[in-house]
C-alpha cells in the first residue's frame, strides 16, 4: 500500500512530467518509473519522477504512428 508523501496519483505525476496519463501509464509499464495499483487506482513513486525528466514529442511519437496529431515527428504528415 502506498505511504503517505512517497507517492502520487497518476493525474499528479502527470502534470508533474508535463505529459498525459496515458503516457504516465506507458511509462510505468515500460519501467521508466516506478509505482503500484491499489484498488484500482495508479500512483507513482516520487523518487522516479525524480530520476526521469519531461518526455521529448520524439520518446512519445514514433515512426509510423498513425495518431494524426500534426507534430510531423512520425513523418507520416
Amino acid at each position: 500500500m502506498c505511504t503517505s508523501g512517497t507517492t502520487v496519483p497518476i493525474a499528479e505525476a502527470a502534470t508533474l512530467l508535463a505529459t498525459t496519463e496515458t503516457r504516465v501509464l506507458m511509462m510505468l509499464k515500460k519501467n521508466e518509473l516506478q509505482g503500484n495499483q491499489v484498488d484500482g487506482e495508479w500512483f507513482v513513486d516520487k523518487a522516479s519522477l525524480q530520476l526521469c525528466g519531461k518526455p521529448l514529442p520524439s520518446d512519445i511519437v514514433k515512426k509510423g504512428c498513425g495518431g494524426g496529431c500534426g507534430s510531423g515527428g512520425c513523418g507520416s504528415h
